[in-house]
């Protein structure tokens, strides 16, 4: 497990670069509240459980994952999907600035106390939930690493 978290934090340095390199605008990580433009992103109303631990494909649940969110009204389909439910909420609300030092704290106060918890998964997962929670960690420690390089509050 050790060598596993060393891999997922060494990756994290990556992501960090790759945030910092290729988003220069807030809607670049447009996770899927809305697009660019303003319009309604595609949205999702089913419990998913896809590419676990690949960052940039993840889909867990309704709300979990990069260009991925539910439907406005959509319930969470568990603990985790419901953190990600109430980042997505917060993000929209502070103008789609996915580089918030709030709502990422936030997020990352949510996912570890949805750990210490250990509520179970939605019916249906095939994904392990610590290792989604473990890789949606480093990507959002990624982004709070960005916000602070870019001064964003």
């Amino acid at each position: 497990m050790d060598g596993q978290r060393r891999g997922l934090r060494l990756s994290a340095l990556s992501i960090f670069f790759l945030v910092a390199f290729f988003l220069s605008t807030a809607e670049a990580l447009n996770i899927g509240i809305q697009s660019a433009s303003g319009d309604a992103a595609e949205c999702s109303r089913k419990c998913e459980s896809e590419h676990c631990t690949v960052p940039p494909f993840l889909r867990y649940g309704k709300y979990c994952g990069i260009l991925y969110s539910g439907c406005p009204g959509e319930k969470p389909c568990d603990g985790l999907d419901a953190c990600c439910m109430a980042h997505d909420s917060c993000v929209q609300a502070m103008n789609n600035d996915y580089l918030s030092q709030k709502c990422s704290e936030a997020f990352l106060n949510c996912i570890a106390r949805f750990r210490s918890q250990k509520s179970p998964s939605f019916k249906g997962n095939k994904c392990m939930v610590q290792e989604v929670a473990d890789v949606i960690t480093v990507v959002m420690e990624a982004a709070l690493l960005a916000g602070r390089v870019l001064h964003k509050p």
